[in-house]
């Protein structure tokens, strides 16, 4: 009988144990993916502020190219009205372009380094 207790002792130590970490591994890989799931969002802000720069963009060379053509055919009025909105739709681009562009270098990284950090220490791994 007491071969018996000592093994069902051993296995329900091991038992145990192995439910713990199965239970702390899920919950990694659960908190993981939020992470990456956050990260990709950011990633897709970016994305859509570099598309707003572009649109903006177009328009601005748009704009530009009609003040040079009203600077050329006027001699002042009309094309620095336009050359005035012109650069204020490139000052926007700038920002916009320099916004996304931090948040897709900030986001690009899509390990999730606190979930794998906490599996392995919890595994007793580092």
């Amino acid at each position: 009988m007491p071969d018996n207790f000592g093994r069902y002792f051993v296995n329900a130590i091991v038992a145990g144990l192995l439910g713990r970490i199965t239970g702390v591994i899920k919950a990694e890989i659960a908190r993981a993916k939020e992470e990456i799931a956050r990260k990709l969002k950011g990633i897709g802000v970016g994305i859509g502020l570099l598309v707003g720069a572009g649109v903006f963009g177009f328009f601005a060379t748009g704009v530009l190219v009609t003040a040079a053509i009203l600077g050329l055919a006027e001699v002042w009025p009309a094309w620095l009205a336009a050359l005035t909105v012109g650069g204020a739709l490139l000052l926007l681009v700038l920002i916009l372009a320099g916004i996304g562009a931090s948040l897709i270098k900030k986001n690009k990284d899509l390990t999730p380094h606190e979930s794998i950090d906490n599996v392995k220490s919890a595994v007793g791994l580092s």
